[in-house]
C-alpha cells in the first residue's frame, strides 16, 4: 500500500483577520476548552452560543494522505467533544461558586467542628476577609509546626491552559512558601508507566511510545487494527482529537477492525468487524495463547527479537538471568507445567478456543496497529502484565517496522508535527515558570503525600510507600521510597486543593469523609470554579474563573511533557480571549496566588515585576509564529502551514531500523521483554511481578471464588463519555441525552448490565437500582442491552457527590462507582489504581422508603450549599 503527503491548494494562502470579529452587538471570541478549540459568541456580556472553531479552506494551507486512489484530509472545523458544546450552561450553572464562602460553623480562631464537614452551611465572605484568613492561616501554621504541615493538591484535570495551569502559578507559589505536596499516580495510564516503560523506556512521558506520524502510518500500511479495551471515539479527551473520521477512512481502505472489551462500545458498533467479548481482568491469559500459537507455528520475527529484544528466548536471556526464566518458556509451560494454549486460554477469558486461534492467525499475516493503552484493562490488578504483554506481542510483530504500531486512545494517533514550527508551551511544561528568571523554586519541604494512600496517612500514620507519583523522569521515581511524616517534619494540619478532584479516585467518600472530619485536620481551603465534591468538605471555598473568562495561550493537542503531541486536525495555537468578565467575584487562579504573594511580601520574588500580560509575552516569544503578539491576540489563532518538504518520522522507526545507533532507554538499549530492572529489584520469581510479563488471576475479580459469590457482578468504571472527568455533571443538556430520569424526576447516573442478568435480579429498564459491596452503595438508572458480557456491569466514574448522610458508608444517589473501588494498589511492584478490579451486587431500590428513611439528604440538604 503506498501514498504519499501532499499540499493542499494551490494559491498562496494569508492568514487574515476574521475570528475575532463583530456583528452589532454580538461579538465572537476564540478560547479553548478541554474539549477543544472553540468560538464563542457573546451578546450583552453574556455567552449565547458556543461552536467549534472552524476555518475558510483559503485561510489553511493543509496536509492529505492519499491510498490506493482514497485521500485523508482534516477537517475545516475543528471537532468538539460533546461537553464543548454545552459549555455555556456550565458557565451559568446555579452551582458555580460566585463568591468566598467560609464554613458556617468554622472559627479559625475558635471552635472548628471538623466533625461538621460535609454537615454545615456556608457564608459569603469578602475577598479581604479571605485572605486575611488565608495568610493568617499560613502564618498560624508555619510557626506552630512548620511548612511541611501545609500539604497542597491539584486537580489532575483542570480546564485547557498553559500559563493557567497547577504545574505554573500554583506550584509556584507554594514551593515559594514550602509545603508537603500531594501527588497521585497516573490515573488513565496505570499499567503501561509500571509495566511496559521497563520494557523500552519513554518514563517521562509515561510509558507512552511517540504518536508523531501514526496516523500516516496505519493509513498506509497497517492492514488490521486491534481495538483492546479501547472505546477511541468516546474517550478523545483533552483536545477534540476526532478519531471517527481516521476510522472512518480506515474502513474505506477495507482494513478490518476487532475489538476486544467485555462491552461492545461506541467505536466497536460504528466500526468494527468483529467483537471479541472477554471477561475483564483475563486479557493477559488471551494475550498468552497468541504468543503460544505464533511460538508454536513459527508466526513470529525471530531476526527482529533477536536483535532488537532481550529475553524472549533463552538464548537471549539477559547476563545473570536464571535458565528457564524467559518469556517463550513461560508461553510454552516450561518454567510451570502450564502450556498457554487456547484452551487454558478459553477456559480463562471466555473467549472460545478457536477464536483465539483466529485472532493470532490473522493478527501474525497482517502489519497490525494496536489500540490498547488508556485502557480499563491497565487500570485494575496486575494492570502492568497487560501493558507488557502486549508490547510483547507486538514486539513479537516487528514494533517499529511499517504498520506495527502501539496506539493510545487519544494520546498516541498523530499526523504531520513538524517540529521546525515551535509553539506553545505545553500546559505540563509548566509554562509560566519555564520562562522565568528563577524558573523553578525549590520546595523546601522534602515531605510528600500520596492521594492513593491519603487515608492511611492522615489518619495511621507513619506510613511508607514508594513511587505514587504522576510525573516520573526516570527508573529511579519509580522505585523512591517515602514516608510520613519524614523525621524532622510535622504531620498534615492545613490542606489547600487547587480544583475539586475526589471524584476521581477510589472509595471517594469513605476515605473523604474519614480524613475530613478528622481534628488532625485543622483547616480546608479548596478553590473551583463549581461547588461540587471536595467544596463540601472545605472551610474555605474559593470562587474560580472558568477558561472563558480569563486569557491563556496554547496549542491544542499539546500537554508538552506526559503525552506526546496528538494531531489528526488542523494543528493551530490559540488566544485564549477573555470572552465574558469573571463570573461573580471569581479570580484566575494565577490572581489568588498573586493576592496571597503580596500580602505575604513575596510578589517581587512569585511575579519578578510581570503582570498576566507580561507573562503571556514571555510565553508568545517561545513561539516563531509569525504574527506579532498584538495581532495574534486579535485574530485569536493561527493554523500552521503544512511544509512541502516535511520528512515524516513513525512510531520508533530509527529504533526498528538501526538498533544499535537509536538505543531505547533500558538497560540494555533493547525493548526488554525479560526486565533486568525488574529482575534485581524483586527477583525471578515474584509471584506480583515477574521479570518476565504472565497472566496473574486479579484478586477482586471472576475467580475471587468467596468474595464473588457474595459480589458476582465485575463492574466496569470508565472514563465518562459526557463529561470531562467530574465537570459538567450538573449541565442539564448533556443529562438529558445519557442519565436515567427516575419517578422522582432525579438525573440517576446510568449503569449498563446485560439484560439477563438485570431479570435475574428483578429490575428493569429504566428502574433505579442499588449497586453495593462491603465499600458503598449507590443509586443508579438501570440500562439494560445485550452489548455487554453476562456477569459484567458498567458505571462511569465522576458523578458528583449527593449522599443520603455525611457519613462513611452513605448511599451516594449521585451515583459515582468510585464509592465502590478500592484503594488496593494493583501489585507490590505499583501502588497505582485498579478501579476494574471491583466486585458488587444489584437489586431494585425502594425510592420511597429511602426518601423516608433518608429525607434530609433526599430533599438535598448536603447538597443546597447555596441556599443556606
Amino acid at each position: 500500500m503506498m501514498g504519499v503527503l501532499a499540499v493542499r491548494g494551490k494559491t498562496r494562502i494569508t492568514q487574515n483577520n476574521y475570528s475575532t470579529s463583530k456583528k452589532g452587538n454580538i461579538t465572537r471570541h476564540t478560547t479553548v476548552t478541554t474539549a477543544g478549540p472553540t468560538y464563542v459568541y457573546v451578546k450583552d456580556g453574556k455567552i449565547i452560543r458556543v461552536e467549534p472553531m472552524w476555518w475558510r479552506e483559503n485561510e489553511v494551507k493543509s496536509w492529505k494522505i492519499e491510498v490506493n486512489g482514497k485521500t485523508y484530509t482534516p477537517p475545516l472545523k475543528y471537532p468538539l467533544l460533546y461537553w464543548g458544546t454545552a459549555a455555556k450552561q456550565w458557565v451559568y450553572s446555579e452551582n458555580r461558586v460566585k463568591y468566598p464562602l467560609k464554613r458556617a460553623d468554622w472559627d479559625p480562631k475558635g471552635n472548628r467542628h471538623p466533625e461538621n464537614r460535609g454537615k454545615s452551611g456556608y457564608v459569603r465572605i469578602s475577598w479581604d476577609e479571605a485572605l486575611d484568613i488565608l495568610v493568617s492561616e499560613i502564618n498560624r501554621i508555619h510557626k506552630q509546626y512548620g511548612p511541611s504541615a501545609l500539604s497542597c493538591s491539584i486537580c489532575p484535570h483542570p480546564e485547557w491552559s498553559s500559563m493557567h495551569y497547577h504545574r505554573g502559578d500554583f506550584s509556584r507559589f507554594f514551593n515559594l512558601i514550602g509545603n508537603s505536596f500531594r501527588h497521585s499516580t497516573p490515573q488513565s495510564w496505570e499499567g503501561w508507566v509500571a509495566g511496559a516503560a521497563f520494557m523500552y523506556g519513554f518514563i517521562p512521558l509515561m510509558g507512552i511510545l511517540p504518536a508523531e506520524d501514526t496516523l500516516q502510518d496505519i493509513s498506509k500500511e497497517s492492514e488490521l487494527i486491534v481495538c483492546w479495551g479501547n472505546d477511541a471515539i468516546t474517550k478523545s479527551m483533552y483536545m477534540g482529537i476526532d478519531v471517527a473520521r481516521p476510522l472512518f477512512f480506515w474502513k474505506e481502505l477495507g482494513k478490518k477492525i476487532i475489538l476486544i472489551e467485555p462491552y461492545y462500545n461506541d467505536t466497536g458498533a460504528k466500526y468494527a468487524d468483529k467483537w471479541i467479548p472477554i471477561i475483564p481482568g483475563t486479557d493477559a491469559a488471551l494475550a498468552a495463547a497468541i504468543a503460544y500459537v505464533w511460538i508454536t507455528k513459527g508466526d513470529y520475527d525471530i531476526d527482529y527479537l533477536d536483535t532488537h529484544t532481550i529475553g524472549f528466548d533463552e538464548e537471549h536471556l539477559p547476563s545473570g538471568a536464571p535458565q528457564g526464566t524467559s518469556f517463550k518458556n513461560y508461553i510454552l509451560g516450561i518454567s510451570d507445567g502450564i502450556p498457554k494454549t487456547p484452551n487454558w486460554a478459553s477456559e480463562i477469558s471466555g473467549v472460545a478456543s478457536r477464536v483465539i486461534t483466529e485472532l493470532a492467525n490473522e493478527w501474525s499475516a497482517k502489519p497490525t496497529a494496536l489500540f490498547g493503552m488508556h485502557t480499563g484493562a491497565c487500570r485494575r490488578a496486575y494492570g502492568h502484565e497487560f501493558a507488557r504483554i502486549l508490547t510483547t506481542l507486538q514486539a513479537m510483530q516487528g514494533l517499529g517496522k511499517p504498520g506495527v504500531c502501539m496506539i493510545g486512545s487519544f494520546a498516541n494517533l498523530c499526523g504531520p508535527y513538524d517540529k521546525r514550527q515551535v509553539g506553545p508551551l505545553g500546559y505540563a511544561e509548566a509554562a509560566l515558570q519555564s520562562v522565568a528568571k528563577v524558573k523553578y523554586f525549590k520546595n523546601s519541604v522534602e515531605q510528600i503525600v500520596c492521594e492513593n494512600i491519603i487515608d492511611k496517612i492522615i489518619l495511621n500514620p507513619p506510613q511508607k510507600w514508594h513511587g505514587g507519583k504522576v510525573v516520573n523522569f526516570s527508573v529511579d521515581d519509580l522505585f523512591e521510597e517515602h514516608e510520613y511524616p519524614l523525621p524532622g517534619h510535622s504531620e498534615i494540619k492545613m490542606t489547600w486543593s487547587r480544583g475539586s478532584s475526589g471524584e476521581c479516585y477510589p472509595d471517594a467518600n469513605n476515605r473523604s469523609i474519614r480524613v475530613y472530619q478528622s481534628p488532625k485536620i485543622e483547616t480546608v481551603v479548596v478553590q473551583s470554579p463549581s461547588f461540587d465534591r471536595d467544596c463540601r468538605l472545605a472551610d474555605i471555598v474559593l470562587p474560580v474563573v472558568s477558561v472563558f473568562e480569563r486569557q491563556d495561550i496554547t496549542e491544542p493537542g499539546k500537554s508538552g511533557g506526559w503525552t506526546p503531541a496528538s494531531i489528526v486536525n488542523l494543528r493551530c495555537a490559540v488566544f485564549h480571549q477573555r470572552c465574558i468578565e469573571p463570573v461573580g467575584e471569581s479570580k484566575s487562579d494565577y490572581e489568588i496566588c498573586t493576592l496571597l504573594a503580596e500580602r505575604m511580601g513575596l510578589n517581587d520574588k512569585f511575579n519578578e515585576g510581570n503582570d498576566e500580560e507580561a507573562w503571556l509575552k514571555k510565553l508568545y516569544a517561545v513561539t516563531n509564529i509569525p504574527l506579532s503578539y498584538d495581532e495574534f491576540k486579535k485574530k485569536g489563532y493561527y493554523v500552521w502551514p503544512f511544509l512541502e518538504d516535511y520528512q515524516p518520522c513513525k512510531q520508533l522507526q530509527r529504533f526498528y531500523e538501526e538498533p544499535e545507533k537509536n538505543p531505547l532507554e533500558t538497560p540494555s538499549g533493547k525493548i526488554e521483554i525479560f526486565s533486568q530492572i525488574l529482575f534485581n529489584k524483586y527477583g525471578a520469581h515474584n509471584p506480583e511481578i515477574p521479570p518476565v510479563p504472565h497472566y496473574i488471576p486479579e484478586w477482586e475479580g471472576k475467580y475471587s471464588k468467596s468474595l464473588v459469590d457474595k459480589y458476582p457482578l465485575q463492574l466496569l468504571t470508565p472514563h465518562p463519555k459526557m463529561r470531562y472527568h467530574g465537570k459538567y455533571n450538573d449541565v442539564g443538556w448533556l443529562n438529558e441525552v445519557y442519565k436515567v430520569k427516575g419517578p422522582d424526576g432525579y438525573d440517576y447516573e446510568p449503569i449498563i448490565m446485560n439484560i439477563h442478568d438485570a431479570n435475574d435480579r428483578g429490575v428493569n429498564n429504566g428502574d433505579i437500582a442499588m449497586v453495593f459491596n462491603d465499600r458503598g452503595r449507590i443509586l443508579c438508572g438501570v440500562v439494560t442491552t445485550h452489548r455487554i458480557l453476562p456477569g459484567v456491569a458498567r458505571i462511569a466514574y465522576g458523578s458528583w457527590w449527593d449522599i443520603l448522610e455525611p457519613k462513611p458508608g452513605a448511599i451516594n444517589r449521585g451515583g459515582d462507582s468510585n464509592f465502590l473501588t478500592t484503594t488496593r494498589g494493583m501489585s507490590e511492584h505499583h501502588m497505582g489504581m485498579a478501579a476494574n478490579s471491583c466486585l458488587v451486587e444489584v437489586e431494585k431500590a425502594d425510592l420511597v422508603e429511602l426518601s423516608k428513611k433518608y429525607p434530609e439528604g433526599w430533599a438535598g440538604k448536603y447538597r443546597s450549599w447555596n441556599k443556606e
